[in-house]
């Protein structure tokens, strides 16, 4: 397995308060690794350093080269009046080729909402819209916060399955943030 990224004694924090400290983390291709935590703990912090939105204080952060992030926010406002389909959604903000767009869509089982309004979708298509635009460029590495926050237990499971597929499909790494324990045990490494 060829190492995509590694913390390397990681401190971060936000207007001098430390929110992580001495943070080691590597990411293998193949692997799903979740991030388990109480509110307030970093968890998104630790994201969003991996992301490279956030500089640590101290220690590094090593990248494989040309690395292909992948990302889903924990939440994401859409302004319902905003008018925009699922396939323009997915396509901006750089022109992506067509095929790519309808094969992501695909493959999260979105293919057939393509012309759709995103302010018509279900929580749960939505996400699956967030990950469809996750994996367009086919990361190496998918990093997901909190990816089912607002699912039910069935629409969770479904999620859960997917990502499970997609590590598989295109070959590499997750990190994600949950606090479903059940699926920290059966789909982590």
């Amino acid at each position: 397995m060829n190492e995509l990224i590694s913390l390397n004694s990681v401190t971060l924090g936000y207007d001098g308060k430390i929110v992580l400290r001495d943070i080691d983390l590597t990411v293998k291709r193949g692997e799903i690794i979740t991030i388990v935590g109480p509110n307030g703990s970093g968890k998104t912090s630790m994201m969003r350093a991996l992301i490279g939105a956030l500089v640590p204080t101290t220690g590094s952060i090593v990248r494989s080269r040309a690395l292909r992030l992948g990302y889903v926010p924990q939440k994401l406002n859409i302004d319902h009046s905003f008018p925009i389909t699922l396939r323009r959604f997915l396509s901006v903000p750089k022109r992506i080729n067509p095929e790519q767009v309808t094969e992501a869509a695909s493959l999260v089982g979105m293919g057939d909402f393509l012309d759709q309004q995103i302010a018509t979708l279900s929580g749960g298509q939505f996400q699956r819209a967030l990950l469809a635009r996750a994996i367009i460029d086919a990361p190496d590495l998918l990093l997901l916060d909190e990816p089912t926050q607002g699912l039910d237990q069935n629409g969770s499971a479904r999620f859960y399955q997917l990502i499970a597929y997609l590590k598989e499909k295109l070959d590499c790494a997750i990190v994600l943030v949950s606090h479903d324990l059940h699926v920290v045990m059966s789909a982590s490494d």
